[in-house]
């Protein structure tokens, strides 16, 4: 079983098109495919594959702490509220102490300056992990970080971890995660122990600087990589600059270009991956190529 990582370092260039659509194409292909959604501030892989058929599982994450304050035993000595980094802890109108729940980071340090042991530090939700089957009968994972949480990189690794385990059990060829944009801890999380990841990019100067930044970590991690090139067209010179600077200075595969084209954005309205929505149309026959490029020299 293979774990193919669809990642970019900038929001907005067509990974979850890309990734929805090798996974489509591979289950229309009689090959067993698992999918994961590990974009846990705004995912949408799940939307792009037509919307959830069924919630087969669902739990809750918790990987973070807050602070608690007793009131019973709360003094109103102000020690938490001056002393709390993160100004967290607040004077409630009782005259007791009271948590902003949203800024505390569960540091604990206004439990060590409590003089009455009146705040204990507590685990919180971070999130939720849900598992969904599409209407192509395949499943994915998703993950959904609470408001104002972090420990992003852990769900993002819990999410991995599950669908890692729910592929082999099924007897999946393949598991296809879309990772989150940019480079930060969801992005090593996602990348770290991959087979492969597919980076797609733009032919413009802030994608291909953000490209460049995204190597680097795939490099780190020594993980086998290819490059798309997404909304291809606009500008020949600056394609071809970027396809030989990817392959030639980066070092990644070259897996295809795919062409600027509006059926993309009408397959996005109707929750369809392109290649199911209008098989016909020019994107969707160069992320067909893409696919079968994957499939062949990646499974």
């Amino acid at each position: 079983m293979k774990e193919i990582v669809v990642a970019s370092g900038k929001g907005g260039v067509g990974k979850t098109t890309v990734a929805s659509s090798l996974a489509v194409y591979l289950a229309k292909n009689g090959k067993r495919v698992y999918t994961a959604d590990v974009d846990v501030d705004a995912p949408d892989l799940l939307l792009a594959l037509g919307g959830g058929k069924e919630t087969l599982f669902s739990m809750e994450v918790q990987a973070s702490k807050k602070a608690k304050v007793d009131q019973e035993k709360c003094v109103g000595c102000w020690r938490c509220v001056e002393i709390c980094p993160f100004g967290a802890m607040l004077k409630s109108p009782s005259g007791k102490a009271a948590v902003a729940t949203l800024m505390c980071e569960g540091c604990g340090v206004c439990k060590l300056v409590c003089p009455a042991d009146a705040i204990t530090v507590e685990k919180a939700e971070t999130g939720r992990i849900t598992i969904e089957r599409t209407k192509y009968g395949f499943e994915c994972v998703t993950g959904k970080l609470k408001l104002g949480e972090h420990n992003s990189g852990l769900l993002v690794s819990h999410i991995r971890n599950l669908a890692r385990r729910k592929a082999q059990d099924a007897g999946c060829k393949a598991v296809i995660v879309d990772a989150a944009p940019g480079i930060g801890c969801p992005v090593i999380a996602s990348v770290t122990g991959a087979d492969y990841v597919i980076a797609v990019t733009e032919p413009t100067p802030a994608a291909k600087r953000n490209f460049e930044r995204l190597s680097r970590v795939v490099k780190h991690f020594q993980v086998p990589a290819g490059v798309v090139i997404n909304m291809a067209g606009y500008s020949k010179d600056f394609e071809s600059a970027l396809r030989k600077w990817a392959v030639g200075e980066l070092g990644f595969q070259f897996l295809g270009e795919v062409p600027v084209d509006r059926e993309v954005v009408k397959a996005l309205v109707q929750m369809k991956p392109i290649i199911d929505f209008n098989p016909e149309a020019e994107a969707s026959k160069a992320l067909l190529e893409i696919a079968k490029r994957v499939e062949s020299e990646v499974l």
